[in-house]
C-alpha cells in the first residue's frame, strides 16, 4: 500500500532571511515524513532563495499590507484565502503573528494547526483559530522556535542534527561560474555583505574600507554584494571610493541564490545581521557577523564556522548615536576593524 502523501502549510510572512530559516524544519518535515508535500506561504518576493528548491511543492505569496491599495489588498487576499480553503492540507505550521495569519488557519478547517504564542495575540480569537499554540523564542534561536510547532502537532523526529540547508541547483552553478569569469574572480577572494535592510544594523563605511585595504594587502580578492535597491548599491559604491585597494563591486549583480554560490566558494565572509549571514552559515563558509540591536541569540547564522560580535552592556556610549531613541543608539560603532580582523584570524587558527 502506497504511502500516504501529507501536505503541510509552512506560513512565514516576514523577511528573506526568515524564510531561509524554516529549511531545518523542513528537514524535520521530510525525515518524518519522506514523501510530504510542502507548501510555502511567503510574502511576495522572499521565498526566491528557494524557489529551485525540490523540497518545496509550491511557494504562495501574499501582499505585504503596505504596499498594495486596501482595495487591491483585500480582494487578493480574498483569492489567498479561497486557495488555502480548496487545498487539503493535512498541518498547517503558522510562523508569524500578524491577525491574517489566524484567518489563514480558520480556512485550513479539516487540518491540524499551529500558531506562535505571542503576549499581544493572546485574545480567544487568536488561540481558538489553531489546533494548538506552540511558544515563542523567548531566548532561544528562532530555528528551536519553529521547530517546536512540530511537537505542538504532536510530532516528533529521530534527526538529532539541526541543520541550516540550502540547495545550490547545477543550473545556478554555472551561472556564477560565468559570473567569476567576467569580473575576474578567481583564486583566493572573500565577499563583504556591507547592507542591511535597516539602517540601525549597519557599519560605519570606512571600517568596511579599511578591512578591504587589510586584506587585499594580503592578496586576498574582496568581493562587495547587495541586493538591487539603489540605496544599497550606493552605500556599496561609497565604501569602494573609500578604500585605497580596488575591490569587486557586485552590487546588485546576483540573485539570492547566485550569492549563495559565492560565499561558498569564498575563503571567508564578513557580513551584518542581514540574509546574507544566514546564507553563509546554511553553505557552512567561515565568516565573521556583526550585531547591533538584535538580540543575537534569537537570530545569530546556526554556524560554529561563523563568529559573532554583539553589543554587550559593557560596550561604550556611541557619542554620534547613543542620544538616538529606539534600535539606533544599539549601534555597531563599537565594533573596530581590528576587532573583526583578530574574530576571524582566531577561527582560521
Amino acid at each position: 500500500m502506497e504511502e500516504k502523501k501529507n501536505r503541510f502549510l509552512i506560513a512565514i510572512l516576514r523577511f528573506h532571511g526568515d524564510v531561509l530559516l524554516t529549511t531545518p524544519l523542513i528537514n524535520e518535515i521530510k525525515q518524518i515524513f519522506p514523501k510530504a508535500v510542502i507548501d510555502l506561504l511567503v510574502y511576495k518576493g522572499t521565498g526566491s532563495i528557494l524557489e529551485l528548491d525540490d523540497r518545496i511543492n509550491n511557494i504562495l505569496e501574499a501582499e505585504p499590507s503596505s504596499e498594495t491599495s486596501l482595495i487591491k489588498r483585500v480582494y487578493k487576499e480574498f483569492l489567498l484565502l479561497r486557495d488555502l480553503k480548496r487545498t487539503k492540507y493535512d498541518f498547517g505550521i503558522f510562523l508569524t503573528t500578524q491577525w491574517r495569519m489566524a484567518l489563514m488557519a480558520r480556512c485550513l478547517k479539516e487540518s491540524k494547526t499551529t500558531g506562535v504564542d505571542d503576549l499581544k495575540r493572546r485574545k480567544p480569537f487568536w488561540i481558538k483559530s489553531f489546533s494548538s499554540i506552540f511558544p515563542g523564542a523567548g531566548n532561544d534561536h528562532i530555528i528551536e522556535r519553529n521547530l517546536n510547532s512540530l511537537q505542538a502537532l504532536g510530532l516528533t523526529s529521530q534527526n538529532e542534527q539541526i541543520e541550516l540547508s540550502l540547495i545550490i541547483p547545477q543550473i545556478i552553478n554555472r551561472k556564477i561560474k560565468e559570473i567569476k569569469k567576467n569580473y575576474s574572480i578567481e583564486g583566493n577572494y572573500c565577499v563583504f555583505h556591507t547592507v542591511s535592510r535597516r539602517k540601525s544594523k549597519l557599519w560605519k563605511k570606512e571600517y568596511f574600507a579599511q578591512l578591504i585595504d587589510h586584506y587585499t594587502d594580503q592578496g586576498i580578492k574582496v568581493v562587495l554584494t547587495s541586493g538591487p535597491d539603489k540605496t544599497e548599491i550606493e552605500y556599496l559604491n561609497d565604501i569602494e571610493r573609500l578604500a585605497k585597494n580596488d575591490s569587486i563591486n557586485l552590487g546588485g549583480k546576483t540573485s539570492l541564490i547566485e550569492l549563495a554560490a559565492l560565499i561558498r566558494d569564498a575563503k571567508f565572509f564578513i557580513g551584518l545581521d542581514s540574509v546574507a549571514s544566514h546564507i553563509a552559515a546554511a553553505v557552512q563558509v567561515i565568516g565573521v557577523t556583526m550585531f547591533g540591536p538584535s538580540n543575537p541569540n534569537n537570530w545569530r547564522p546556526w554556524s560554529d564556522k561563523i563568529s559573532i560580535i554583539s553589543r554587550g552592556q559593557e560596550e561604550e556610549f556611541c557619542k554620534t548615536h547613543g542620544h538616538m531613541k529606539g534600535k539606533y543608539n544599539k549601534c555597531l560603532c563599537y565594533i573596530s576593524p581590528k576587532r573583526v580582523i583578530k574574530e576571524l584570524d582566531e577561527l582560521f587558527d
